[in-house]
């Protein structure tokens, strides 16, 4: 079964996502993926 993962981002952190993926950006990319993702993920798996 297809679970859809949804985080809202403002403008800003939209263009933090661009730059890491135009940079390559390992580093940035866990950090950010661990800010925001986190707590969505740990939901969407629960069941929410």
């Amino acid at each position: 079964m297809k679970k859809a993962l949804v985080i809202p981002l403002t403008d800003k952190e939209l263009q933090e996502v661009y730059r890491i993926l135009i940079d390559y950006d390992k580093d940035a990319a866990w950090n950010f993926l661990d800010e925001y993702a986190r707590a969505p993920l740990l939901n969407a798996m629960a069941g929410g």
